[in-house]
């Protein structure tokens, strides 16, 4: 997607003019892990004009191979972000009607060519939000992934202004079957995964209880998340949580100052997953690692965390405690 932002804090009505950079989840996740030293593909169709090629440019200037990139339609997504500051929240406005992946079709790519040296495949609800003729391609390269035992991760990343609860619900159930390991909330659990609870408060709901039981209902051997705490726009507070069947892992609280809040989860799944491959065992430093680059992500201006995992160890070395309980 390309991005629009205000300079200095000013609002949408009242800029004359914008800063413009490419972001979108899975892109964000993409140039992340390119960043950690892993070889990042990312599958999907931009405009064949200006903006699709600078969007191309941009992709391979992180090292994320656009093989898979279809090219066609003349629209990019575009999406306006005015940043907040002090008492004052940001707001985002999308505008990704007719934009060249509303147009894809199953018939662009050759999955078995994709998925059949591939170790993981992530995507995002934001993803699932854009339509039947996408839905119908994530569908067909989830049957992939699962035919090549590629490891599934998704981000439920669910915006109410793309679509409703309801119309999410059966999507994210479709998608549930193939999914290894889940980025998700309380809220995702019950509202968008059908978790029954003994209260429709979702604040009495019992968190453990909740991601035991969507574990307990599908294939989903981890599910990640972080919670915030709003100081003010520009000061808050991040810890983060790992469920598994029997266990659950949780960060201390790290408070830190924004430059810009976008990204961030974008940048924890990618931390997530780059523990994942190489580190597969320790979920405690799995944790400590993604909350480490969410949080860095938040002193970085545009959508994608784009340091070294050098840089995040550095950090790491003297901000952040983990506890297993």
């Amino acid at each position: 997607m390309l991005r629009l932002t205000p300079p200095e804090y000013h609002t949408i009505e009242n800029t004359s003019s914008f800063q413009a950079n490419y972001g979108g989840g899975e892109a964000n996740v993409a140039i992340s892990l390119a960043r950690f030293g892993h070889q990042a593909y990312f599958v999907s169709r931009l405009p064949d004009n200006q903006l699709g090629d600078s969007a191309i440019r941009y992709l391979k200037g992180y090292n994320v191979n656009t093989k898979y990139v279809d090219r066609g339609g003349t629209n990019i997504g575009i999406y306006f972000l005015e940043v907040g500051f002090g008492g004052r929240n940001s707001k985002v406005l999308y505008n990704r009607k007719y934009a060249a992946i509303t147009s894809i079709k199953e018939d662009y790519f050759d999955f078995d060519e994709i998925f059949k040296e591939s170790k993981w495949f992530h995507f995002s609800g934001i993803t699932l939000a854009l339509g039947d003729k996408v839905r119908n391609v994530l569908y067909k390269m989830l049957e992939y992934a699962h035919k090549h035992n590629v490891t599934v991760s998704f981000d439920c990343n669910y915006r109410k202004t793309l679509w409703s609860v309801e119309e999410a619900k059966e999507h994210y159930l479709k998608v549930l079957p193939y999914v290894d390991v889940l980025f998700a909330s309380k809220f995702d659990a019950v509202k968008l995964f059908d978790v029954k609870t003994s209260s429709e408060d979702l604040g009495e709901v019992d968190e453990r209880e909740v991601f035991k039981k969507l574990i307990d209902k599908s294939k989903v051997a981890k599910i990640f998340g972080t919670k915030r705490k709003i100081y003010t726009a520009t000061d808050n507070e991040l810890s983060a949580y790992c469920y598994t069947k029997d266990k659950c892992f949780t960060t201390e609280p790290t408070r830190f100052n924004i430059y810009d809040r976008i990204g961030g989860g974008d940048a924890f799944a990618a931390g997530i997953i780059n523990c994942m491959i190489k580190y597969p065992n320790d979920i405690d430093y799995t944790l400590e690692f993604g909350l480490a680059t969410s949080v860095l992500k938040h002193t970085l201006w545009g959508d994608a965390f784009m340091l070294s995992e050098r840089d995040v160890k550095n950090y790491m070395k003297n901000n952040i405690a983990s506890v297993n309980r």
